[in-house]
């Protein structure tokens, strides 16, 4: 190999090495590192028998929210999130986020009557095949989702068109469908921007954060648990999944 081939080895090597680098995605603001805010992730509300392992049912959810309520913690808004971690604008101490995956009816029927009740802010993040259609559940239709979001209590975000189990096995044509598309279609019903994306499954890379970020996304969550200021860029956001560790995030909010 001559001298020539081997410099032109070395910079697609070092092409290939700086694509994968987390510092090509943006970063949480360095004022903000010693905050601790937690981030919620729900699915399904129904009200009394669980169809899959991951629902939560009413009873569970009031509980939930009571215990929000009684230990003092702040439920904030995807967007006061969103200048937290970008632009380091301040937050209440004992802050949380509460989200909600895959649009299934019972968030209407069940969730959203609770978070009226004690007036807390949520993001639904929604996958766009399946608005008003059945599958093995129910799911909301445009006119759920517009009462929720006029109430001002409910953000409708990305969780791409068709839930892909793993949008990492997919080519990057399937993958830009599935994150243009179902944002397009968001931002007509809405007519706001969605600025950001849940990743299906929880299942992520860098080179799929660097996507979702190309396509026009400012914030994506994971469910790695943490601080959402711990974080290593805002398109890989933690959040902490309730179904395992609900207790241990507020706890991790109040002692911090």
């Amino acid at each position: 190999m001559n001298i020539k081939t081997l410099l032109v080895v070395l910079a697609i090597w070092l092409a290939v090495r700086a694509e994968g680098r987390t510092d090509t995605l943006p970063q949480v603001h360095s004022k903000v590192k010693r905050d601790y805010v937690a981030v919620l992730m729900w699915h399904d509300v129904v009200p009394a028998v669980k169809a899959v392992w991951f629902d939560t049912t009413v009873a569970e959810l009031k509980a939930q929210f009571a215990a929000i309520e009684r230990r003092g913690c702040n439920v904030i808004s995807l967007d006061t999130l969103y200048k937290h971690l970008a632009e380091g604008a301040p937050v209440p101490p004992r802050s949380i986020v509460l989200t909600f995956d895959d649009n299934n009816r019972g968030l209407y029927e069940n969730a959203y009557p609770l978070l009226k009740q004690y007036n807390f802010p949520a993001t639904f993040f929604i996958h766009t095949n399946y608005i008003g259609v059945t599958t093995s559940k129910q799911h909301c239709d445009w006119k759920m989702l517009m009462e929720m979001q006029k109430s001002g209590l409910v953000s409708i975000q990305g969780h791409s068109c068709s839930h892909p189990a793993d949008m990492r096995l997919q080519s990057p044509t399937e993958i830009d469908k599935e994150l243009i598309d179902s944002k397009a279609l968001i931002e007509k019903h809405t007519r706001r921007p969605v600025i950001a994306f849940a990743y299906t499954e929880g299942h992520f890379n860098e080179a799929l954060a660097r996507t979702v970020a190309r396509d026009g996304y400012k914030i994506a969550f994971t469910e790695d648990w943490g601080s959402a200021e711990s974080s290593s860029s805002l398109l890989t956001v933690h959040r902490y999944s309730i179904h395992k560790r609900f207790a241990q995030a507020l706890n991790d909010v109040i002692s911090k």
